[in-house]
């Protein structure tokens, strides 16, 4: 008859004495084997609330340009603009950002004056990006508006759970009385600003 060996494994186990606690700066001891020393620290995160806005993108009409028909076959007319920079074609990349739950933010937008003696600064609109252009001969333009040297409210809201866009699209309103600008053109300063109370 066959005899079965079993070889038993001898696992060590760890036994805690007397177990000690400190706290922030405590320098604490014990007895080894035996004691067990635990020890901590306090961890803080501080998260701000903030605000932040990107804009991109300088905005030029050339109504010069091979690709347009100036003038237009009936006043006012409507002018894309035929250079952007940044990814909205037809306009400028607006972004707001807000990580508070109980503050709301506000856009707002203006600008600096107006282009020319004959070339007022509200003959440059702003709508939401998408937002159809204006057919030509429609004074004011539906859903569009002029901008002005006070700032007017684009939008408003609460927490962005990141960076919200509120991309701009432009129009320039050619009027009939427009004379030329410089070869360099004409310009103006927008500014956007964001607040939040």
């Amino acid at each position: 008859m066959k005899s079965l060996l079993i070889i038993m494994g001898i696992v060590p186990a760890v036994v805690f004495g007397t177990i000690i606690y400190g706290g922030p700066g405590d320098r604490i001891e014990g007895f080894a084997p035996g004691d067990t020393l635990v020890d901590t620290i306090l961890v803080t995160v501080k998260v701000p609330a903030k605000i932040g806005l990107y804009v991109l993108g300088n905005v030029e009409f050339d109504l010069g340009a091979a690709s347009v028909v100036y003038p237009p076959a009936v006043y006012p007319g409507y002018y894309d603009p035929t250079s952007v920079q940044g990814t909205n074609t037809d306009g400028v990349n607006v972004q707001v950002f807000s990580n508070s739950p109980t503050m709301t933010w506000y856009l707002q937008t203006c600008g600096s004056g107006n282009f020319t003696t004959t070339i007022l600064l509200d003959q440059l609109y702003y709508a939401p990006d998408g937002t159809a252009n204006p057919p030509d001969g429609q004074d004011p333009p539906v859903n569009w508006t002029a901008y002005s040297t006070t700032y007017t409210q684009i939008a408003s809201g609460g927490k962005t759970n990141g960076w919200l866009s509120q991309d701009q699209d432009y129009v320039f309103q050619a009027e009939i009385d427009d004379e030329p600008t410089p070869a360099g053109g004409a310009t103006i300063t927008v500014y956007y600003r964001l607040y939040a109370q």
